[in-house]
């Protein structure tokens, strides 16, 4: 089977913000921040209703549930930045250049600008679908990233990869950054 496609900056952001949402550190991290500042300014509005005075008090109390319930989404596109410089400085070579994937009995090999791959079938560690794309995660940590969009045979894809390798296939076709 072969399969040939195009990928554009949105496809490794996409990429970027999916592993990232599924990474234990980056969970813990955003959980983190987002309960430590509330926090300090609790404390400083508890220590200020008891020696000082009433509205300083009730103002860092404000401020902190103004973090709380405002931090999700400051951080969502704080990610996102930081994500787009990131593929903007280490991937803008690769953006609509012609990827070319064969399945060819043990090893995928992947055709690129740069030269060619012959990746084993057997190191695929988990395959992840969401709603626009399928991510093959190797046991190296490298990924390859499949639009749906830009692929004729998807589900002839996921048949081979199913049923012939019996590898972890995760399904969240409801996923969005968070």
């Amino acid at each position: 089977m072969k399969i040939e496609y195009t990928l554009e900056k949105v496809d490794f952001l996409k990429y970027q913000l999916y592993a990232a949402s599924k990474s234990a550190s980056i969970i813990k991290s955003r959980k983190k921040s987002r309960l430590l500042l509330p926090i300090v300014y609790f404390v400083l509005g508890v220590l200020l209703f008891v020696f000082a005075d009433l509205i300083p008090a009730l103002i860092f109390f404000g401020v902190g549930i103004a973090w709380y319930l405002i931090y999700p989404y400051y951080m969502k596109n704080r990610y996102i930045r930081h994500f787009e410089k990131y593929i903007d400085e280490n991937y803008k070579n690769r953006f609509g250049k012609l990827v070319t994937l064969e399945f060819e009995g043990e090893y995928i090999i992947a055709i690129d600008y740069i030269g060619e791959s012959r990746l084993r079938i057997k190191e695929i560690a988990e395959i992840n679908e969401i709603q626009d794309y399928i991510f093959l995660k190797f046991s190296s940590g490298e990924s390859l990233i499949l639009p749906k969009d830009r692929i004729v045979n998807t589900n002839e894809l996921s048949t081979k990869i199913i049923s012939d390798l019996g590898i972890n296939y995760n399904i969240d076709l409801n996923w969005q950054w968070k």
